[in-house]
C-alpha cells in the first residue's frame, strides 16, 4: 500500500503542476519504481488519475461538510484546506478549469452535488443565523452566493499575488464581511 500512496502523490503533484501532461514515466521516476510496476497497483494513467482526482474531492468536501459549525469556521476551514498546500491549489484549478476529459462529466457531476450539499448546509446556517438574531433578515440565498464568492475570490488572490501577501488579511476579510451582512 505505501507504493501505491508513493503513486498517488506523485500524480496529484504531477497533475496539480502539468494538468494532464504528465507520464506514468515521471510517475515512476518519482517514486523510484519502474514504469511496469505501476500496472500492479492501477491498469492506466486514468484509473490513478481518476483515484487520485475522486480522493481529493472526497477529502475536500467531507473533511469541511462534516467539521463545520458556523459560516465564521467554515472559512478558515478553507482557507486553511488550501493553506497546508499550494499545490492543492493548483490541482484543484486545473481540475476546474482543465479536467480530464475522459472523466469529466462524472468528476463534473460529483462536484456539483457536493458543492450543492455544501451550499444548503452554508444556507442553513444562514437561515438558522437570522433567526437567532446574529445576522440581519434578508436573502439566504444572496448572501450563500457572497460567502462562497468571497472565499473564491481569495484563493483566487493568493494564485495570483503572494500567498503571505493575501494570508495575513483573512481576519480583516472575515470581519469585513461578517459586518456586511449584520
Amino acid at each position: 500500500m505505501e507504493t501505491k500512496k508513493k503513486l498517488m502523490d506523485s500524480a496529484f503533484r504531477l497533475f496539480a503542476d502539468k494538468g494532464n501532461e504528465f507520464s506514468l514515466s515521471e510517475v515512476a521516476s518519482e517514486v523510484g519504481i519502474q514504469k511496469a510496476s505501476i500496472y500492479a497497483h492501477f491498469i492506466s494513467k486514468e484509473e490513478l488519475l481518476y483515484e487520485v482526482i475522486n480522493q481529493e474531492i472526497n477529502q475536500y468536501f467531507l473533511e469541511i461538510n462534516e467539521n463545520c459549525r458556523d459560516l465564521q469556521s467554515m472559512f478558515f476551514m478553507i482557507l486553511d484546506y488550501y493553506g497546508r498546500s499550494q499545490t492543492k491549489l493548483f490541482f484543484w484549478k486545473r481540475l476546474l478549469l482543465f479536467p480530464p476529459k475522459i472523466f469529466e462529466e462524472t468528476l463534473n457531476a460529483k462536484i456539483h452535488i457536493l458543492s450543492g450539499q455544501r451550499y444548503e448546509i452554508v444556507k442553513d446556517i444562514i437561515i438558522s443565523n437570522m433567526k437567532d438574531g446574529k445576522i440581519r433578515r434578508q436573502d439566504p440565498d444572496s448572501v450563500a452566493i457572497s460567502y462562497f464568492a468571497m472565499i473564491h475570490g481569495i484563493l483566487s488572490s493568493i494564485i495570483i499575488y503572494q500567498p503571505e501577501n493575501v494570508t495575513i488579511h483573512f481576519g480583516e476579510i472575515w470581519d469585513d464581511f461578517w459586518k456586511g451582512i449584520n
